[in-house]
C-alpha cells in the first residue's frame, strides 16, 4: 500500500515499511504503529522508536501474525507421537484420474468409495481376514453385477491400483523433524497388506518401520481394542511401559479422536497448517 493508506491502519497495528534514506538508499522498518500525524508515522521496533516521513515511504504493508499449527505444537510435546496415515501424511487422487473412471460409469466418487468399503470384503481386509486383491475382486464383481460396462469398470479399477497417495509435505516434515529430536512416532492405520508397497513407490519407504496397521493388528480404529492392541504393540517396540498419557495422537476422522480419548490416550482432530 501507499504511504497515505497508512492513515487507514489502526494505531498498535504491525507494519512494514520501506522508505527512503537521505543518502538515497532505502530502508526497511518493522514494528508496531504508535503514533501518527499529517506528515509522519512512528513505529516502535525492536531498536526502539522510529519516524518515518510520509514523503519517503516507497510501501507499506500490515504484517499478518502467523497462525500457529496446532497439531504441531501438540505433537512437539508429546512423550509418544502417534498419527494417521491417510488425510494426515498422504492423499488421493490428487490428479482425478479415478474420480473421472467413477465419472464414467456414471457415480460420484463418494458413491463408489461408500460402495466399496461397504462391502464385507473390505472390513475383512482391515483385521487381516482378506487381502487386498480379494477386495478389489469383490468390488469388481458388485460394479459388473450392478450392470456398469466392463470397461469402464476395468479402467476406473486399474485407476484406483494406480493411484498409491501422494505424500503432504508438511506432516512428512514433522515426521521427520520429530524422529530427529528423539521422540518414538508411530503410524497407526486402518490400512492394507498394500500399505508398506504403497508407501515405499511414493517415497515414504521410512515410514514402514513405524506402521500400527490395523490389518496387522487384528482390529481397526474406531473400535476400543484397536487401541489397546497398538498400545501394547507400542510398548513391545519401545521396550517399556508407556503411559496412556504419554502418546499424543492425531488423526482427521473425529469418531477415531474420541475413542483414542476414551482409551485414555491424549488426541486431536487432525488439520493442515493455515
Amino acid at each position: 500500500m501507499r504511504a497515505e493508506a497508512l492513515s487507514e491502519v489502526p494505531l498498535g497495528q504491525r507494519v512494514t515499511v520501506r522508505h527512503r534514506l537521505p543518502d538515497g538508499g532505502a530502508s526497511d522498518a518493522v514494528g508496531h504503529l504508535t503514533e501518527r500525524t499529517a506528515e509522519a508515522v512512528t513505529l516502535h521496533t525492536r531498536r526502539g522508536p522510529v519516524q518515518i516521513r510520509l514523503r519517503d515511504v516507497l510501501v507499506a504493508r500490515v504484517v499478518v501474525a502467523a497462525v500457529p499449527w496446532r497439531v504441531a505444537s501438540f505433537l512437539r510435546r508429546a512423550g509418544v507421537a502417534v498419527l494417521d496415515l491417510d488425510g494426515v501424511l498422504r492423499t488421493f487422487d490428487t490428479e482425478g484420474h479415478v474420480g473421472r473412471a467413477a465419472d464414467e460409469l456414471g457415480m460420484e466418487m463418494r458413491d463408489l468409495l461408500e460402495l466399496a468399503f461397504g462391502l464385507p470384503e473390505a472390513r475383512a481386509m482391515l483385521t487381516g481376514r482378506s487381502r487386498h486383491a480379494e477386495w478389489m475382486s469383490a468390488l469388481r464383481t458388485r460394479l459388473l453385477t450392478d450392470t456398469h460396462p466392463e470397461d469402464a469398470v476395468d479402467r476406473t479399477l486399474a485407476a484406483w491400483l494406480a493411484d498409491r497417495g501422494t505424500p503432504l509435505p508438511h506432516s512428512t516434515d514433522l515426521v521427520d523433524e520429530l524422529v530427529a529430536a528423539g521422540t518414538p512416532v508411530f503410524v497407526f492405520t486402518n490400512g492394507t497388506d498394500r500399505v508398506p508397497e504403497e508407501l515405499e513407490h511414493i517415497g515414504l519407504g521410512h515410514l514402514v518401520p513405524l506402521l500400527l496397521n490395523a490389518c496387522d493388528l487384528g482390529f481397526a480404529k474406531p473400535a476400543p481394542a484397536a487401541y489397546a492392541v497398538a498400545h501394547a504393540e507400542i510398548e513391545r517396540r519401545l521396550g517399556r511401559a508407556v503411559g496412556r498419557a504419554e502418546v499424543h495422537f492425531t488423526d482427521d476422522r473425529p469418531t477415531n479422536v474420541d475413542a483414542a480419548r476414551v482409551f485414555g490416550w491424549q488426541a486431536r482432530v487432525f488439520t493442515p497448517p493455515a
